[in-house]
């Protein structure tokens, strides 16, 4: 069977959300400064959140299992049910196909949906979610603020340039 269109974009935003992990200490750890001003600061966050998604995502992830450090059993749940997330619906790139029936990819996104809420509520891991979305947002904004992206030129140009290419003054002044 073929997948349907829904399936196909499906399939085409997963291979993308893969290849979206850069490089951890080529690209992720480099190239730190201040921004100049709020400008700056908002086109850096929305090029970093955007260029560095998977790496994000990863982080994001341990944190929260970083936080189920002091429960041992509901980590290793969440474990099964993050690499059940990833080899069901995001690392593969062919339709679901058990005992010669396929499953839509409706059906194991709502399938895995349901898995996650009924494992958050039988093990009360509320508290550890909001904690690690709190912790992982903050870090995720740090070195997305902090991290100067590779193909971004300051919005003010030449007005940060100290001096002409042709090394003349800036132009003449008249004397009041």
């Amino acid at each position: 069977m073929t997948p349907d269109a829904g399936a196909t974009n499906t399939y085409s935003t997963t291979a993308e959300i893969r290849h979206a992990i850069r490089p951890w200490f080529d690209d992720f750890l480099t190239s730190f400064t201040l921004p100049l001003s709020f400008p700056e600061l908002s086109l850096r966050f929305q090029k970093n959140l955007y260029t560095f998604r998977g790496n994000y995502a990863i982080i994001s992830l341990l944190i929260f299992i970083l936080t189920l450090i002091l429960r041992p059993i509901a980590a290793i749940v969440f474990l099964f049910i993050i690499v059940g997330w990833i080899y069901l619906f995001f690392a593969r790139d062919e339709p679901l196909i058990v005992f010669d029936f396929e499953f839509g990819d409706r059906l194991v996104l709502i399938s895995l949906i349901v898995i996650t809420i009924v494992a958050v509520a039988v093990a009360g891991v509320w508290w550890n979610i909001f904690l690690s979305i709190v912790i992982a947002g903050l870090l995720v904004s740090l070195h997305a603020i902090l991290r100067t992206p590779d193909d971004t030129e300051s919005p003010y140009g030449a007005l940060l340039s100290g001096v002409d290419e042709d090394g003349a003054s800036r132009g003449a002044y008249m004397q009041v």
